[in-house]
């Protein structure tokens, strides 16, 4: 937002610019301009730039009718350059979510043996966000792939159980 002070300065140089324009027959110099509003180049060079960046978000956009390049007449569609701005950081109540998720997720996954909570920490990367393979899993454990395999199908197995997965049962919809 700009100043109302500012806001005056701004269209005093937008109405001086159209007068030296009807009167001149040409678009005035910025010194021209300066010259009619009493300052400085430097100053209408500025509130120039401070009009360009300042735009409401209420502002209505306006397109042209019809089809191609050759359309002719203004039809606003209804839209503010506010409804085009989307807030892409997640909400409260989405952080809250996700970190009640989180912590239901750790609980369950603390009802598996010491084992099985590891193999499926590192196979689904719960603790860092980085999924493993079965092979680099069984590499850490000194066992072969095949038992990896094992231990993960018996620990989904265990999770999958109606008394278990209670707790995380209302983040999925269709469950």
């Amino acid at each position: 937002r700009l100043p109302v002070s500012a806001i005056k300065k701004i269209n005093d140089i937008r109405i001086n610019e159209r007068l030296l324009m009807t009167t001149m027959g040409r678009k005035p110099t910025d010194e021209e301009v300066a010259q009619k509003c009493n300052m400085t180049v430097e100053k209408v060079l500025f509130y120039r730039r401070k009009a360009m960046d300042a735009t409401s978000l209420d502002k209505q956009l306006v397109g042209k009718a019809g089809k191609g390049s050759s359309a002719s007449g203004i039809e606003a569609n209804g839209k503010t350059i506010g409804s085009l701005v989307k807030d892409l950081s997640p909400t409260p109540s989405e952080i809250a979510n996700k970190e009640m998720l989180q912590n239901d997720v750790r609980r369950l996954i603390r009802t598996l043996s010491p084992r099985e909570q590891a193999v499926i920490r590192l196979r689904f990367g719960l603790d860092d966000g980085t999924p493993r393979t079965l092979d680099y899993i069984s590499k850490k454990f000194n066992v072969g792939k095949d038992r990896i395999r094992k231990i993960e199908a018996k620990a989904l197995l265990k999770l999958r159980q109606p008394y278990r997965n209670q707790s995380v049962k209302c983040y999925i919809s269709d469950l």
